[in-house]
């Protein structure tokens, strides 16, 4: 093949042979409807972007579903990772796949045996390389290589269950935390599966946990009443459930892994994660279903409530994990509105975070109200800047200048609305985002931050959230700025478990946009520079 850069760098390579563009630095192909936002991933703005776009085009790039796999047994393709995998011996089968649990899977799935008998019986290791990731995966069988390989097998299954969204990948943000506290060295990996072994060396995480970690968890509206919530009111509950004490000292495992900047110290906190993760899934999941008495109920249902929570916790704090190489069972999904349930189920429950100023009834004097409110905003802040530049400025000035700007830059992009419901419902979501920087911009503090974050989770209409769902431009424009303002700030002023969430969700924004309303994209570019920041 001869190959074709594009890009610093060459960043890009075509190649003809299968018609499609791989990212060098990514290591996989790009679809054509990705393309731009994934060069505004690797900070190619504006005219840059587009002058390689323009050259782009030219080029004939088939969709995933129609580029040709290489015979088996091919040489590698260059820019491709080379994984190690295996290849079922079935007869006229030969499956491929980068685990031996998948491939246990199928056995027992397509061919009907038992998951007992030796691996090696009914398949063989090969080398494998795919052009696409997330649901577009398709292994070829390549020839042995003669760099290293990526190892995949079982903890790293990232078979077919990848997220469609790790198309664009999403790296962790630092977050600063003060005061930084020490990260104590690793305990040993616990050998086995689960169930875990508790002993002296777990309670190095339940320590961590009670002392530091409890501390940083998101609580009601004051500190002393989240600090009560986790160090008294949970633990005393996982002292009583051995399953829930597994999702106290899961998060606290994930918590060390934000804080360590060894990568073994990383991984070895993360597998001790993964291990404690285990054991709070069956029993969150067994208690989910049984019947309970009447007299149960009530207490079950509390703990109940908080395995829900710290499961929400959990999923969070590991979505940005994914790009680094770990395990992708719990990788941010692409869907935006299982990602604003998720955060918002991290609330503690009977937390009074609905404001009366905030949640409206759909009445029309209601709307007099939200929108008077944002042009207030709006001509008051002229008045005080009329020049801010957005480009340059991430003040609190600045970014609610940006909201009061956002329903008319909206107008803009998409002309006259076809629906007022769709009109009321983002120009109150905007509102609340601008109530919610008077909370989360009031202090320094985590608590604080955290409460502008869900308070507006909690308070915006369900009608905007079917707008998310259904990948409607403007509920997406207003989505990514919640992103970009206030996620970012909580993860600016400690929410470790929030790490990376502003650019993950900035990035799907960006590239639902570049695909179906490209005369948005630009409102939501520039954002990356505070999500960088």
């Amino acid at each position: 093949m001869s190959a074709i850069g594009f890009g610093g760098g060459d960043l890009l390579e075509y190649n003809s042979k299968y018609s499609l563009l791989i990212c060098r630095k990514c290591q996989y192909a790009i679809q054509k409807n990705a393309l731009e936002s994934h060069l505004l991933r690797h900070k190619i703005y504006r005219g840059d972007r587009k002058r390689l776009l323009s050259s782009i085009t030219r080029l004939d790039l088939l969709e995933p579903h129609d580029v040709p796999l290489p015979a088996p047994g091919s040489p590698p393709i260059d820019g491709l990772p080379i994984l190690s995998g295996y290849c079922c011996t079935a007869e006229r089968c030969r499956h491929l796949t980068a685990s031996s649990k998948r491939m246990k899977r199928h056995w027992s799935e397509i061919h009907g045996l038992d998951g007992s008998v030796p691996l090696s019986s009914f398949a063989r290791p090969v080398k494998l390389q795919t052009f696409f990731r997330g649901t577009k995966v398709r292994y070829f069988e390549v020839t042995s290589p003669t760099v290293p390989l990526v190892n995949t097998d079982d903890d790293g299954d990232d078979d077919d269950g990848e997220a469609a969204c790790d198309e664009e990948g999403h790296n962790a943000i630092p977050v600063v935390l003060s005061p930084q506290p020490s990260v104590p060295a690793p305990p040993g990996i616990i050998q086995g599966p689960s169930p875990v072994d508790f002993n002296l060396e777990t309670l190095t995480y339940f320590y961590h946990f009670s002392t530091i970690t409890s501390l940083t968890l998101p609580g009601a509206e004051h500190p002393q009443s989240a600090k009560q919530y986790w160090q008294t009111h949970v633990v005393l509950r996982a002292l009583e459930q051995r399953w829930l004490m597994c999702g106290l000292l899961a998060i606290s495992a994930h918590h060390l892994v934000s804080l360590a900047e060894n990568t073994t110290t990383k991984q070895i906190h993360r597998d001790r994660g993964v291990q404690f993760f285990s054991e709070f899934s069956t029993g969150l999941g067994q208690i989910t279903g049984c019947v309970l008495d009447l007299g149960a109920a009530k207490v079950e249902e509390e703990i109940k409530q908080t395995g829900e929570q710290i499961r929400c916790l959990l999923y969070c704090a590991q979505w940005p994990l994914a790009d680094d190489g770990f395990d992708r069972e719990l990788a941010a999904p692409c869907q935006l509105l299982s990602i604003m349930s998720t955060v918002r189920g991290c609330v503690v429950p009977d937390s009074t975070l609905r404001h009366s100023g905030i949640r409206n009834d759909g009445r029309g004097c209601q709307k007099e109200l939200v929108v008077e409110g944002i042009l207030h905003t709006r001509d008051s802040l002229h008045a005080e800047n009329p020049h801010t530049n957005s480009s340059n400025n991430n003040s609190p000035s600045m970014l609610l200048n940006l909201l009061s700007e956002l329903p008319f830059r909206i107008s803009e992009g998409l002309g006259r609305p076809d629906s007022s419901q769709d009109v009321f419902a983002t120009l109150s979501a905007i509102s609340t985002v601008i109530e919610c920087c008077d909370i989360s911009f009031a202090c320094d503090e985590a608590a604080a931050a955290w409460q502008g974050v869900a308070t507006w989770l909690v308070n915006v209409l369900d009608h905007f959230n079917q707008m998310v769902q259904r990948h409607n431009p403007a509920a997406l424009v207003v989505l990514a700025h919640w992103a970009a303002i206030l996620v970012k700030r909580a993860e600016r002023v400690g929410c470790w478990f929030l790490k990376g969430l502003a650019k993950i969700v900035v990035l799907q924004v960006a590239r639902q946009l570049s695909a179906k309303a490209h005369a948005l994209f630009g409102l939501v570019e520039n954002l990356m520079v505070i999500v960088e920041d």
